[in-house]
């Protein structure tokens, strides 16, 4: 396998586990007030794009070259689609993923990931 291909692998993998941290600790801890309202009000837009995001892509792709930064973006795209479809087009995505996503809206301590359930399962969060 090239390097450009573990890079890029690498970065979907750094995505997923970013998404996961910052929705656990960040959105659910650290900074609750604005994710509080998404989940007052799951139907709302959940499209915002944050400008600290693209800061970040900048600074990994210095760091850690195009490939990685490709990875990254990739599970992103995912990641804002899946978000988007669980509010606004359920019958898009997997049932399983579907049914992730909506029991972290009712149970906000459990299932933070988004995009993927694989690091609520490695940190025992995943409900049921």
């Amino acid at each position: 396998m090239s390097s450009d291909a573990v890079l890029f692998a690498g970065g979907v993998v750094a995505w997923t586990l970013a998404e996961y941290v910052v929705h656990r600790f960040v959105l659910h801890g650290i900074a609750p007030t604005e994710h509080r309202q998404h989940h007052a009000n799951p139907d709302g837009a959940v499209l915002t794009i944050f400008w600290q995001i693209w800061i970040c892509f900048a600074l990994v792709y210095l760091i850690a070259g195009g490939a990685f930064v490709a990875g990254a973006l990739v599970a992103y795209a995912w990641y804002l689609f899946v978000h988007h479809c669980a509010h606004h087009g359920p019958d898009k995505l997997p049932l399983p993923l579907l049914m992730h996503h909506q029991s972290h809206h009712r149970f906000a301590t459990r299932n933070f990931g988004i995009s993927t359930t694989l690091w609520d399962r490695v940190f025992g969060t995943m409900l049921g």
